[in-house]
């Protein structure tokens, strides 16, 4: 089977071809041209990119939900089939054609089942350790079984794992998972009110701080926000402070002793590492930063932008890594669009402004897996001047690629002899995904998935 993409802005790796043309044939890419001559006839589908960039399919290093498996750090319960199968459709119609799932607990067998039902590439990581499964425990476990006790990254990387993680999170760390899912269901399950996320966090805080600490206990700051949240009569200040307590506490802990865990096996094993960055983490990460050498481990910040820090400590943290070898993630998260989660792109922009400082562009997941497109993001780093078209393009292709080994084997740039996994998307907006092929295949055709995108 052959396609010829003709007349779009082509984007090979370095290279930007405007009025281009790719030909995909048996699955792989058989030439980028600078021009195609109508009158020489193609043998084939051909698909008209006028208007439109080309690009390779996005590479997502940082997802979760996108598998049979326990959900995030806390080993919370497995999605619905239609649920983890919309997560997938949702990323391939906007382009990403490989997703590393972040919820370290589920299987390569449950990997596998994904990768093999849906046309995205599903890839798999892992935090089968000691600390990060009591972490586990500490905040939720509904969803690990036995065998999830028996594993360990050994054992899961000789399976055909890619990376090390997400270690810690923001379920098992007082993050935004204890915000929007723990500390909401706690409250209403003694009060019968369900606080909104934003009230959760103003509460954790007004126990806890933004660092975790049992000294930042502030009692008027506590006894503020349960009034507005309407929890006044319903429970008292000492009962609400433990309640927060016994939420975020117990997995605290485990889960800074599991991100050094990781890092160190990351070491030892000769792979990857991806750390949950926030405020909870930045003193742990410091840490690590201090221990590595010459860029071993390789280690990948996620979220260096998350919002839990002041844009002057993102910027801080990133530049240190930066100077001990480590690589910066950018989420879009839900900031650019949706904004249900995360409502400042101050971070955002402070550190992409920086040359050289974020390696890699990912989503997260955000609310109910409603993140913001990675095509978006691709797009605001273009259109912002953050980076030239193929320095954003490459950030969620190419580098991620390099950055993790095995992620995208032969794939992430358009060139002659790599896997045929394009993107054809409008000019002006790249959210307006065109046209998507995996191994050559269409999956995506004006807009709407095609019956090659499930198997």
């Amino acid at each position: 089977m052959s396609t010829l993409i003709q007349g779009g802005t082509v984007v090979a790796g370095s290279t930007v071809v405007e009025n281009g043309a790719l030909v995909l044939r048996d699955g792989r890419i058989a030439d980028v041209l600078t021009r195609w001559d109508p009158a020489s006839g193609f043998d084939g589908e051909v698909v008209d990119a006028a208007g439109c960039v080309v690009m390779p399919g996005l590479i997502n290093c940082h997802t979760h939900g996108v598998t049979p498996g326990p959900l995030f750090p806390s080993g919370a319960p497995r999605l619905p089939e239609a649920a983890w199968m919309g997560n997938l459709d949702r990323h391939l119609l906007a382009g990403t054609t490989t997703v590393l799932n972040l919820c370290g607990f589920a299987g390569m067998d449950e990997v596998r089942e994904a990768d093999r039902r849906h046309a995205v590439h599903v890839r798999g990581a892992t935090t089968h350790l000691p600390e990060a499964l009591r972490a586990a425990y500490g905040a939720d476990g509904r969803g690990l079984r036995e065998r999830q006790r028996r594993l360990d990254v050994e054992w899961m990387l000789g399976e055909g794992a890619v990376a090390i993680g997400e270690l810690g999170g923001g379920q098992t760390l007082g993050g935004g998972g204890q915000d929007l899912v723990y500390i909401p269901a706690a409250v209403e399950q003694r009060t019968g009110v369900r606080v909104r996320m934003d009230q959760a966090r103003r509460m954790k805080e007004a126990v806890l701080g933004r660092f975790i600490d049992v000294s930042a206990y502030d009692v008027e700051s506590l006894n503020g926000v349960a009034n507005e949240a309407g929890l006044s009569g319903r429970i008292g200040t000492s009962e609400l402070r433990k309640l927060i307590e016994d939420c975020v506490l117990p997995s605290f802990a485990p889960a800074i002793e599991g991100i050094r865990e990781g890092v160190r096996a990351a070491a030892r094993l000769g792979v990857p590492a991806i750390v949950h960055s926030a405020s909870a983490t930045a003193r742990v990460m410091r840490e690590l930063m201090a221990e590595t050498r010459q860029g071993q481990p390789q280690v990948i910040a996620a979220h260096a932008n998350h919002p839990s820090h002041t844009p002057a400590e993102a910027l801080e943290l990133a530049v240190l890594g930066r100077d001990h070898g480590w690589h910066a993630e950018a989420s879009v998260f839900d900031l650019l669009y949706r904004q249900h989660t995360v409502t400042t792109r101050e971070h955002w922009d402070l550190l992409l402004r920086e040359p050289d400082l974020v390696s890699v562009l990912a989503t997260d997941y955000g609310r109910d897996g409603d993140h913001d497109e990675l095509i978006a993001a691709v797009h605001d780093v273009f259109t912002r001047g953050h980076r030239p078209l193929a320095g954003a393009v490459a950030m969620a292709t190419s580098a991620v690629a390099d950055l993790i080994p095995g992620i995208a084997p032969n794939s992430g740039s358009l060139h002659a002899g790599r896997v045929a996994d394009v993107v054809v998307c409008d000019a002006d907006d790249f959210r307006d995904v065109r046209y998507v092929f995996v191994d050559g295949v269409c999956v995506v055709r004006e807009g709407n998935l095609t019956e090659e995108a499930h198997r």
